[in-house]
């Protein structure tokens, strides 16, 4: 297949140059650190590189559909040649980009081979199901039995890819998963010559591989497939299988620091794998003769996080879904009971939430309410309210989305079993600024519109691995066109506030012009959407629109994120770099202001230093920092903020909405708190598809991420910023040790940012 290429000449306007990055040169190190990929050379792609590789890679999928169906020419060809032009440029410049694991994927080797690459997140629901089809083949079973491993094997492939996994475990589900029949004794042999075995592996208990070796043995294999497969072969062995022993050899999975050259990044090494796959065993061996709980399922995919995420190699987020009456799942983070506290090691590893319905009653919500003030969760979901209602404001469409179970780990997406979200972003404040400043006209609204949906759109033709993906996406073909500096941009374009009050039913006024420009918004969206799927001749989207957090991405771009207000008006971020990191003395010759980590404290108080790691502190302003009606994320009451969400699902996400909503935690007013949260749960309870809540973090440490500062102290440090980054930088190599502390996409920093 001849792909899409942009030509040299229109390149060499780029060339050299940079965007206006977000946040005083904060946006242009958080890309270089996180989406810019190794060339060759061993250096890191420019800006004008990475637009480049996403936008030819995206097209190109264009090029290849349309060849596949009869319809390429040189007319189609002249014309997507032009569409690629001009969104290399709007992207170039910040107006709107794929999501980061489109930044990171977009036109690599990898994308082309495994389509899943280039999806952020998914959902499963914990059920038997068929692997089919599939990249994963059972090691027992076969692909056309209901086996009870799938969910987890699933979720496991997906997160080693990167991606992020929302999994039901409502009873309906967890109840048809067969009882376990077998106790199984697993052992793990290794060669002693492995480089991690007389380091990790033998304080684990690994055997050499003289001591039990024979037929029976399983040889994991030193790649995705065959740690997922691994998985399986334990998970299922408890159901299927008579035998009361496995053995595996794990000698030929690379040892730790090793180089990833598919999707990037530096190998764990097995440890993490024998640590996750003892644990499974050890769950599943307390159950023989009964069936596994919910709670205990979630143990499962929990491990499967932590393994993936040991060593700091892989990041991956999980939402898990429960039943809002299953009292042990909502109470299963809650250390201080004895049952949960062995759990503790591992439970952390998802964010976990309930799913309500229209019978639930304020007195469910209440008991929500408390266990949301004293322990951040449970997060709420509400699948039927998804299952038949895109937007709020078109009302009921009974089944129009009848087959979600389930939300990614963000919670922006509805989704059903086994597939992905599929994201981008179109930076609003951008496009105020290009039109208000002259650059460009009214227009540029729907033509971001129509270049972010069919962007999207391209990504439903990739070559999906697992069959039952495969099957959904083609039936769906989901997007989710995200929208983000929604803060800023109703300052900047209207003046005032998204929501302008209450009535005397304490129901929220919407700022009316805000609501015809989301509503013109979607429009443009569905309408490009219908256009594009008879051009390539497949089904239109099932849904289109979102809001997701959007942490980097606005990082990059200098704006909000996604429905979220600013920190403060002015603050410090600070990140961390390695010391040896090559980026830090340009940092400092630039001027900003770095210092050694305080990793904590000495028994007289003073502080405790690591010369290994360094903080450098970034001045920041809010675009919107000046204007009269700024509000700062502690100014927004919780009802307002649940307001705007509302105001969003009413009028732009035929999806959801990401949100995490949070309240102030105040000592000797408790009930009033609850109150307060159980009065937003009432009220929202049929327009928002989901939601979470946390206290808002009011702590102060040393060398916080973020610290309010008056706007005198940013003007002192950002006159000492004399250069900015890019400016001084050649070429540059990043180690991949220097990759531990970039900012994630969700409001807790635990979502992927790939």
């Amino acid at each position: 297949m001849r792909q899409m290429h942009l030509s040299d000449n229109f390149l060499e306007q780029y060339i050299g140059k940079n965007p206006k990055w977000g946040f005083e040169g904060l946006g242009y190190m958080v890309y270089l650190r996180t989406y810019s990929r190794k060339k060759a050379d061993g250096t890191q792609e420019a800006w004008w590189e990475t637009v480049k590789r996403v936008t030819e890679g995206n097209f190109s999928l264009e090029e290849k559909r349309l060849k596949e169906i009869g319809k390429w020419n040189y007319q189609r060809e002249a014309s997507l040649r032009e569409e690629m032009e001009r969104f290399y440029h709007l992207m170039f410049n910040l107006v709107l980009t794929p999501p980061g694991r489109g930044l990171w994927m977009s036109g690599t080797a990898y994308a082309e081979k495994i389509g899943d690459a280039e999806n952020n997140c998914w959902f499963v629901s914990m059920r038997p199901q068929k692997y089919g089809e599939s990249k994963i083949k059972p090691a027992i079973g076969s692909i056309d039995e209901l086996l009870p491993s799938m969910p987890a094997v699933f979720t496991f492939d997906q997160a080693m890819k990167g991606g992020g996994v929302g999994v039901n475990l409502q009873r309906k589900n967890t109840n048809l998963m067969p009882k376990v029949k077998n106790e199984i004794s697993l052992y793990f042999i290794s060669d002693p010559d492995h480089d991690d075995y007389f380091g990790e592996l033998n304080a684990l208990g690994v055997t050499p591989i003289a001591a039990k070796n024979d037929d029976s043995v399983y040889r994991v294999k030193d790649s995705r497939e065959g740690w997922a497969e691994a998985l399986q072969l334990v998970i299922d062995s408890h159901f299927i299988e008579e035998n009361k022993y496995l053995v595996l050899d794990i000698s030929e999975v690379r040892p730790r620091g090793s180089e990833i050259k598919g999707f990037g990044g530096v190998a764990s090494g097995p440890a993490p794998l024998v640590q996750m796959l003892g644990k499974v065993n050890d769950i599943l061996n307390k159950r023989v003769g009964e069936q596994v709980t919910s709670v205990e399922w979630g143990d499962i995919i929990q491990n499967i996080g932590c393994c993936v995420v040991a060593g700091n190699v892989r990041r991956t987020a999980l939402i898990l879904i429960g039943d809002k009456e299953d009292k042990d799942f909502i109470e299963s983070k809650n250390y201080s009971l004895e049952k949960n506290q062995e759990a503790s090691q591992w439970r952390w590893a998802s964010n976990n939430s309930v799913a309500i319905d229209e019978d639930v009653t304020p007195a469910d919500l209440e008991e929500m309410a408390k266990n949301i003030y004293y322990n951040g969760e449970p997060g709420i979901v509400n699948i039927e309210l998804s299952k038949h209602h895109g937007r709020i404001a078109d009302g009921l469409q009974e089944n129009i989305d009848g087959e979600v179970e389930g939300f990614n780990p963000c919670g922006e997406i509805t989704l059903p079993n086994a597939s992905p979200c599929n994201l981008f972003e179109i930076n609003l404040p951008k496009i105020h600024e290009l039109i208000d400043g002259g650059k460009e006209d009214s227009n540029l609204y729907n033509e971001a519109s129509w270049l972010a949906a069919r962007y999207a759109y391209r990504i439903t033709f990739r070559n999906y691995e697992w069959e039952v993906t495969r099957n959904i996406i083609e039936k769906h073909r989901r997007l989710g066109v995200g929208i983000t500096g929604i803060a800023d941009w109703v300052l900047m374009k209207f003046g005032d506030r998204a929501v302008l009050g209450f009535d005397d039913q304490n129901q929220p006024i919407f700022n009316k012009d805000v609501e015809v420009a989301l509503d013109r918004l979607y429009q443009a969206v569905k309408e490009t959407n219908l256009t594009h799927a008879e051009e390539l001749g497949a089904k239109p989207s099932i849904k289109l629109t979102t809001v997701k957090p959007s942490g980097s991405m606005s990082l990059l771009m200098g704006v909000s994120p996604g429905m979220h207000w600013h920190w403060s008006k002015y603050m410090i971020r600070r990140v961390r770099f390695s010391a040896n990191s090559p980026l830090i003395p340009a940092l400092i010759e630039c001027g900003y202001y770095v210092e050694p980590v305080i990793s904590g404290f000495q028994k007289d108080g003073s502080p405790k230093i690591d010369q290994h790691t360094l903080v450098v502190e970034f001045p920041t302003k809010a675009p919107t920092a000046e204007h009269p009606k700024f509000q700062a994320e502690n100014d927004v009451p919780l009802a307002e903020q649940a307001a705007v969400q509302a105001l969003l699902q009413s009028y732009w996400s035929d999806n959801a909405v990401s949100a995490t909503l949070t309240f102030n935690k105040e000592a000797g007013n408790e009930e009033n708190n609850i109150a307060e949260i159980a009065a937003v749960l009432e009220q929202s309870k049929q327009i928002l598809k989901s939601t979470s809540l946390l206290p808002h973090d009011s702590n102060t440490y040393p060398q916080m991420p973020l610290e309010a500062i008056t706007k005198e102290e940013y003007e002192k440090k950002k006159a000492k910023i004399a250069a900015k980054p890019w400016e001084l930088l050649g070429e540059v190599r990043i180690s991949e040790e220097d990759d531990a502390d970039v900012i994630g996409e969700c409001k807790g920093g635990v979502c992927p940012i790939r």
